[in-house]
């Protein structure tokens, strides 16, 4: 009997304990809604609010539903902060209520204000597949390369691309010499995205440049002024190899979008002489993707 008893006592306690209200303190300092805003952002809204007078709650709990899993989803910001960027979002998601509360010290619950706001498109993620670099065989030979600095008297622009280590092409040296930078610009026989380069020094002489930039145009107007060309600089390099007769290989470049011609702007030249030597140069061109995060979609370029 005694312990039947003791079970409805405890059982009792129990009931009682349940019903009792927990003390979640005083309501917290509301929010003033006149002050919230929502500023979006590629893939995110940027919720703002003013920090009242005498701010005395925990922290502000801001509630949404997720779109992509149709899911309640939280975010916290302290007393400190006035903002709070909600982001792993999609334009495609359309706009989104979001609610935001001041909690207490103890967990009461403030005002609950609401906001909407649709997030910008995230934008499209270009990828440099891992198929094999094409080299680029320039349509019309010679006639699409156009070089500021040649010599007259030997070294023509047509042995950088003849395939022959032992031929070169020599910029002027037997007349008054202009200062760098100077200039090859290639044509290419299409507009690419992603390439590199590969360029060899001449065989028998040390006239290797060792410091270029490279840019790239969708035009060229015959004249090497870029800023006329409207060329976009893709790359510095420097330190490049010296040696006699040396390979380099240069990292593979991603631009924008699809140009047409390749600048090759030679800044300083080995030993700081003022005409550089080539045996070789040539352009590869690579493959790429696009990722839009938007539909899900990988597409080919």
């Amino acid at each position: 009997m005694n312990k039947i008893f003791m079970a409805l006592m405890l059982g009792s306690l129990v009931l009682v304990s349940s019903c009792k209200k927990e003390d979640l303190g005083a309501k917290p300092t509301d929010l003033d809604q006149a002050s919230l805003t929502a500023e979006p952002g590629p893939g995110s809204v940027l919720l703002k609010w003013a920090i009242p007078q005498g701010a005395d709650y925990r922290y502000v709990r801001v509630t949404y539903t997720h779109p992509a899993t149709n899911k309640p989803a939280m975010r916290l910001a302290s007393v400190y902060s006035d903002s709070l960027r909600v982001d792993g979002l999609l334009a495609r998601y359309g706009e989104i209520e979001f609610k935001i509360c001041p909690i207490g010290q103890k967990g009461a619950e403030g005002t609950t204000r609401t906001i909407s706001a649709q997030a910008k498109p995230l934008p499209k993620v270009t990828k440099i597949t891992d198929v094999a670099a094409e080299k680029l065989v320039l349509a019309a030979g010679a006639d699409d390369l156009f070089v500021s600095d040649p010599e007259s008297s030997e070294g023509p622009k047509a042995n950088l691309i003849d395939n022959n280590n032992t031929t070169f092409y020599h910029e002027n040296w037997s007349k008054a010499k202009r200062p760098m930078p100077h200039y090859i610009v290639m044509k290419l026989p299409k507009a690419v995205k992603a390439f590199h380069f590969f360029m060899k020094g001449r065989h028998n002489s040390r006239l290797n440049p060792v410091e270029m930039d490279i840019y790239v145009s969708e035009a060229f107007n015959g004249s090497f002024d870029l800023e006329a060309n409207k060329a976009v600089r893709l790359r510095a390099f420097t330190g490049l190899p010296d040696a006699q007769a040396a390979d380099y290989t240069s990292p593979v470049m991603l631009a924008d979008k699809a140009y047409t011609y390749v600048w090759f702007q030679i800044k300083k030249v080995y030993n700081n002489q003022l005409f550089a030597a080539l045996a070789e140069l040539h352009v590869f061109a690579h493959q790429t993707e696009v990722y839009d995060p938007e539909t899900g979609e990988t597409t080919k370029e």
